[in-house]
């Protein structure tokens, strides 16, 4: 059976970055979301985000006992980067306190990423990456942020926000309303923690904001996913710098790759449809949104 040597992925290209500043909404619809075409802003992250200073120190690192002290009783998704589970990383609910000290320990356990792909050699700790944290709707009165303009026409959330679910309880007929939940996320991860290959949920759009930290991004055009697939176009690659069958995957070595290194207080335009696998080269703290609107409500439909 025939191996793909993934550490020569063909990258064609970085993503294009550019001052948010420098841009109007009319700009960004123009030249990124009907296009479909990722980009990196700068310059939207300055000096008005609380989470910007609550939760970063100094030095730029992630103010784990800003967190300790203020959410430590949280309950949230955690991912072992180390296990797989189907199409994931094996998840497991746990306080944020809990959370943290898995951070220290694998801190403590000198665990070092090897290259520049993230790609790690460690001792036994596994490297947990806190994710999908319902932040906003559990912590409603605390503004971490503000979305910035360009992406403030989020049909999906705004939908959330207000719909209310009523089901029939007893003999009574007592009405009971469900708060259904939102794509608002905040996510936590040490150096070497990473995601697997995917496209977002609902093929909606995404955007991802550094609030601290730096994470390497690998992105393939949506006309070229189909490569990613095996033959029966079900199961797809895991991870992109695993040794992949090309008898399995036999469209895989043609895929054509874009990349790009997101730095602290940069924030990332994922279009629908774009496969992505990304890295933490850093301990990182970023603050994640899926929406939809009408310019990619066709993706979401079908």
């Amino acid at each position: 059976m025939g191996i793909i040597n993934n550490n020569n992925i063909k990258i064609n290209r970085e993503i294009e970055k550019v001052n948010g500043k420098e841009l109007n909404y009319s700009e960004f619809v123009e030249r990124y979301m009907d296009k479909n075409k990722p980009v990196v802003l700068t310059g939207l992250m300055d000096h008005h985000w609380r989470a910007c200073t609550d939760w970063v120190t100094p030095d730029g690192k992630p103010n784990l006992q800003f967190f300790f002290n203020h959410f430590g009783s949280s309950k949230v998704q955690v991912a072992d980067c180390d296990t797989r589970d189907f199409t994931d990383q094996k998840r497991e609910e746990m306080l944020v306190s809990d959370f943290l000290e898995r951070c220290l320990e694998v801190e403590g356990s000198a665990v070092q990423c090897s290259n520049e792909n993230g790609e790690c050699n460690g001792d036994s700790v596994s490297v947990p990456y806190l994710k999908d944290w319902h932040f906003v709707k559990e912590y409603p009165e605390y503004v971490a942020y503000i979305t910035p303009t360009f992406f403030c026409d989020d049909w999906l959330n705004l939908y959330l926000d207000n719909f209310r679910m009523n089901t029939h309880s007893g003999s009574d007929q007592q009405n009971k309303e469900i708060c259904c939940s939102d794509y608002r996320f905040v996510y936590m991860g040490v150096k070497g923690s990473w995601t697997p290959l995917h496209a977002d949920v609902f093929r909606s759009y995404s955007w991802s904001a550094n609030v601290c930290g730096k994470k390497r991004w690998f992105f393939l055009d949506p006309s070229q996913c189909h490569l990613v697939f095996d033959r029966n176009a079900k199961s797809c690659v895991y991870n992109i710098f695993d040794e992949v069958s090309d008898s399995k995957f036999p469209g895989f070595e043609k895929a054509i790759w874009l990349e790009c290194t997101q730095e602290a207080r940069e924030i990332i335009f994922v279009p629908s449809g774009w496969y992505h696998q990304v890295y933490n080269l850093e301990d990182t703290i970023s603050i994640n949104h899926n929406w939809f609107n009408a310019y990619n409500l066709s993706w979401v439909v079908n």
